[in-house]
């Protein structure tokens, strides 16, 4: 009798680490959004425009446009946890002035993926603080997910 408990907590047990492996592979890896603005990505500088998001191997993340003719990759390698899920997927921008840099990449509403500030970036945000003005954070929703 005490080996069917035991076995039955074991198989419950397990069910549970299956059912939690399978959602957590169901998470999304990549989504599509229209950008209103011109913004750099890492190094790249990029047009507005419908980009494709797809995440890639380790901290890649690779924009793809609409018609294929333009695909950059960007590392982000800091994982950034959700302070509220209900934010969901999106990408999150730095703006100085009219210049927005790509800050996170949220493919779901748990887990995102930080872009360190380039060298451009952090000029722009010491000359936009020179002249006391606060950066602005601005979020963009993925469809697709």
């Amino acid at each position: 009798m005490r080996s069917k408990v035991v076995s039955s907590i074991g198989t419950l047990g397990l069910f549970f680490v299956l059912a939690i492996a399978g959602v957590h592979a169901q998470t999304a890896a990549r989504g599509e959004v229209n950008l209103p603005f011109d913004f750099k990505a890492g190094s790249a500088a990029l047009k507005a425009g419908q980009y494709s998001i797809k995440k890639m191997n380790g901290n890649v993340i690779s924009f793809r446009t609409e018609d294929g003719s333009k695909r950059v990759l960007v590392d982000a390698p800091l994982v950034v946890g959700a302070r509220a899920s209900k934010a969901g997927a999106r990408l999150v921008f730095n703006r100085y002035g009219d210049v927005y840099f790509l800050s996170q990449v949220w493919l779901n509403a748990d887990t995102g993926r930080q872009v360190f500030p380039s060298k451009a970036e952090s000029q722009a945000r010491n000359a936009q603080l020179a002249r006391g003005i606060k950066p602005e954070r601005i979020e963009v929703v993925l469809q697709g997910n």
